[in-house]
Order: C-alpha cells, then sequence, then structure tokens
C-alpha cells in the first residue's frame, strides 16, 4: 500500500539486477530458529516453525515434478487433437465439436476470479490446491469407465457427458490453479520459476512423444477398437494426473506474509479489483493484448477436423497430429525457456502472439485454394501439421510470456487479483470455438467447399493481427531474474 493505494502492475520497479525479488522475502530474514522476548519477563517462546528457503531444492523439485507429470496427462488428451477427434466419431454438429474445443479454456478461465476471491487474503493456500484436485481429476477416469461400459451407444449423451467432465475438472482446477500459481511465485524466485517451468515442460514433453507414439497405436485401425481406444487414453491420462496430485503433497509452502493478510482483510476484493482495472494502464493493454490473441483458440479445433475433411484421412492421423503437437511443445519450450532466462517475459508472449497469428493463417491459405489440398497433398497435411505444432507450442507460453508478464511486477497482496482477472479475460476469447463452428454450419448453407471454414480462419487471422500490434508495444518491465 502506499497512501492507502494499492501498488499496481504499471508503477512497480524492476527487480535489481541479482535477480532477486522486489523486497527480501521474510524467508530470508529470519533464522531457522526465532525467539521472541517479553519486555517484563524476558522470557522466550520458540516462533511457529520457520517458512521454507526460497528457491529451495524440495519445493524445485516438487513443482518441475508436478509440471512433468500434469503435462503428460495433458499430453493424453490434448483439445485440438483426442478430445475434439472423440467428439466428431460421435457427432457431425460442428457446433457441438467447438463446444469440446471450448470447454476446456472456458472452464479453467472464467472462474478464475470468483477463485482468487476465495483464495484471497489466505495465509495457508495449499488446501484449496489439493481439495479441489481430489474432486475434479476423478471425472477422467468416470467418464472412461462410462465409454468401457456403454461402448457410447448413445452418442449425443456421451459427447454432453464429456463436455461434463472437462467442465467440473477445469472448474475444480481453476480454484486449485490460482493457488498454485501464488505459491509457485511466493516459492521460487522468477529465475528459478522459469527453469522449473522449462525442465518440467520439457522432460513432460519428450516423454510426451512416446505418449503421441502410443496414442497413434491405440487409435491406430489394428488397434484397440472404438471406444474401448479412448476408454484406455483417458485412464492413462487419469493416472498421471493423479501422480501429480500426489507429489503436490510434499510441497512445503511459504505462506503469505501477515502484514499482506492483514491488508487483504482490511480492504475489499471488489474495491481492489475496480482500483487495479481503472488505475492500471498497462495491464489493460495487456489483458487486450492477451483477449484478442487469444481469439486463435476459435480456429484451433477446426485444424485437424478441416484437414481431415479435405484430405480424407484416417482416424490414425489423429495420432500423427498428436505427435506434431508434442514436438512443437518441445521446440516451443526450448525457444520460450531460453528466451525467457535471456530476455525476459516479453519477448516470450510477443513470439507466442506472432504464432497465434501464424497458425491459423496457415489454414487460411489452404481453404482460400482447396486445390492445394487435391493436387499437392503432401503439402496441405505438412502445412497443417506445422499449424498443429505451433498451437503445441502456444500452449507452453502462458506462465513464461503473458502471465509472467503480470505476476513478476504485481504486489504480493494483489498476486491472486491480478491473476484472477488476467485468466478471466482470457476466458473470454476461450468462448469463440462454438462460435465458430455454428458459424461454419450457418455459412455452410451459402457458401460452397471451403469457404465457411476460409470465413471463420480469416476472422482469426484479422483479429490476432491486431492483438500482435498490441504486444508489440508492450514496454520492457519485466525480467528473467
Amino acid at each position: 500500500m502506499l497512501n492507502g493505494k494499492p501498488i499496481l502492475l504499471a508503477e512497480c520497479v524492476p527487480p535489481p539486477a541479482d535477480g532477486c525479488a522486489h523486497e527480501t522475502h521474510p524467508s530470508r530474514m529470519i533464522t531457522p530458529l526465532m525467539t521472541l522476548q517479553t519486555k517484563d519477563a524476558g522470557q522466550t517462546s520458540l516462533a511457529l516453525p520457520v517458512a521454507p528457503p526460497l528457491d529451495s531444492s524440495r519445493n524445485f523439485l516438487v513443482f518441475t515434478g508436478d509440471i512433468i507429470t500434469f503435462s503428460i496427462g495433458m499430453y493424453f488428451i490434448p483439445t485440438i487433437t483426442v478430445l475434439v477427434g472423440l467428439a466428431s466419431k460421435l457427432t457431425d454438429d460442428k457446433a457441438l465439436i467447438g463446444a469440446v474445443g471450448m470447454m476446456w479454456s472456458v472452464s479453467w478461465f472464467l472462474p478464475q476470479l470468483v477463485a482468487a476471491r476465495i483464495v484471497r487474503g489466505k495465509r495457508r493456500e495449499k488446501p484449496y490446491l489439493i481439495i479441489p484436485s481430489l474432486i475434479g481429476r476423478q471425472t477422467f477416469i468416470l467418464f472412461a469407465a462410462w465409454l468401457f461400459f456403454t461402448q457410447a451407444q448413445q452418442p449425443i449423451l456421451t459427447v454432453w457427458l464429456l463436455i461434463a467432465a472437462i467442465l467440473v475438472f477445469n472448474i475444480c482446477d481453476a480454484l486449485a490453479g490460482v493457488a498454485w500459481f501464488d505459491m509457485l511465485s511466493r516459492a521460487l524466485t522468477p529465475r528459478m520459476r522459469g527453469r522449473s517451468m522449462a525442465m518440467g515442460q520439457l522432460i513432460a514433453a519428450i516423454g510426451g512423444i512416446g505418449v503421441g507414439l502410443l496414442v497413434e497405436r491405440i487409435l491406430a485401425p489394428d488397434g484397440l477398437p472404438f471406444p474401448l481406444n479412448y476408454a484406455v487414453i483417458f485412464t492413462c491420462a487419469w493416472t498421471a494426473f493423479t501422480a501429480s496430485l500426489i507429489i503436490m503433497f510434499f510441497l512445503r509452502e511459504n505462506p503469505v506474509t501477515e502484514e499482506a493478510v492483514q491488508q487483504s482483510r482490511q480492504s475489499s476484493f471488489f474495491a481492489d479489483l475496480r482500483e487495479i482495472l481503472a488505475s492500471d494502464v498497462l495491464f489493460r493493454r495487456t489483458l487486450l493484448a492477451r483477449l484478442l490473441t487469444t481469439v486463435e483458440v476459435m480456429a484451433a479445433p477446426f485444424y485437424v477436423v478441416f484437414s481431415r475433411e479435405q484430405l480424407d484421412l484416417p482416424d490414425s492421423a489423429i495420432g500423427v497430429f498428436s505427435l506434431a503437437y508434442i514436438l512443437g511443445s518441445i521446440a516451443g519450450i526450448v525457444l520460450f525457456g531460453w528466451q525467457h532466462d535471456r530476455f525476459g517475459t516479453r519477448r516470450v508472449l510477443q513470439t507466442s502472439s506472432t504464432m497465434q497469428f501464424v497458425a491459423p493463417a496457415l489454414c487460411l491459405v489452404l481453404a482460400l485454394a482447396p486445390f492445394v489440398s487435391v493436387q499437392v497433398a503432401g503439402v496441405a497435411y505438412a502445412m497443417t501439421l506445422l499449424a498443429v505444432a505451433l498451437n503445441g507450442a502456444i500452449s507452453h507460453s502462458l506462465v513464461l510470456g503473458y502471465l509472467g508478464y503480470v505476476m513478476d511486477n504485481a504486489a504480493e497482496r494483489y498476486r491472486a487479483t491480478y491473476v484472477g482477472v488476467f485468466n478471466t479475460v482470457s476466458g473470454m476469447a476461450s468462448l469463440t470455438p462454438v462460435l465458430g463452428g455454428a458459424l461454419i454450419d450457418a455459412l455452410a448453407g451459402a457458401l460452397t467447399g471451403t469457404l465457411p471454414y476460409a470465413v471463420v480462419f480469416g476472422i482469426v487471422v484479422v483479429t490476432v493481427g491486431a492483438g500482435l500490434l498490441i504486444a508489440y508495444r508492450l514496454p520492457d518491465i519485466s525480467h528473467p531474474g
């Protein structure tokens, strides 16, 4: 606080050159055993156990291990390949397929403002990570059981159950995610946080190559029959998510400072929220850039659907697209990790925004020139694989890019609010896939061939291009240290 006014993102002073955070962390200011001495009796008493030091090896390994196992779980069920692929086998309704592609992002992003209010002012946030995760992560084993026992004989109901499973999983993970990001920012310095993210994602992506090959074999014509193949995939994902949860039990939380807790209790969440949005111009510009570039998700679920329709690809091609997604993820992790360590979060968000422009632009070219798919099918296939690979890279840019840009410069007591607002606004753009699907279906009656896809991809390219221009005008206030 400064004269009763919140310290906002645009007002923060960059961290010192030695890579430390803005202020000395409380754990650096106390000794392993603290004693309290009374003025009158001169007696001493032991204080509560001291929080772990910043950048402790245990917490670094816990966060890294969690990132590895959770990411591997995600590699089993990429939204734009496996989830959308399953939905497209169950229905031809493009709006419903788009709803599956949309639900993952929307159900994680939109609840985060509510999650931020719940977590705000809590000295210990670990229960808000563990309990929701314990509940939400069971949905995929339940959905796998549904596929196994019912054989998806009611396809539309199965699609809606898939949407429900995604919804419950991500609402729970949204609450857990706000606590996770806040605890991460208190446990590790920005440089070590970036290294943990990059290392965890890289190891997971290397393992993800094996996951992609396994998924390809499971979905191959001579693999497991439908829908047992998808039941096995969801069971594998649940196993990895469960391993991630077990690892997080070993986290030693570095609690919120008592001063920050008291300040949060003395102020209104919505008053702080209004002050942040009204006064922090830089934060508003960052939100706008993120909102516009995230519209890329409107097109992403249809990269594979469009390619399969144009090239008449078999189901096993989903495994190939999944592998392209994973290889793109590896390339993105290496690139973004290097950029974060060398140049900071702004460079990462600018690069990822460029990728969000290029991916739909590639598919727009194919939609406007359908003869390429007919006469040079290999080139069309390669361009779609590249779009999917870019989407894989983009998926690993959030923490090292836009969100890191916000987190590194937000004061401790407002950090959860900043994260909640940022992710909620991001979620607004995540509503667009169902709009994209509905638009494709609506235009299919009036336009022929690939033109309905071209309209949707064109809208996305123009919108993301506007966000890209804003992203390149953001000031360099973030630092990798």
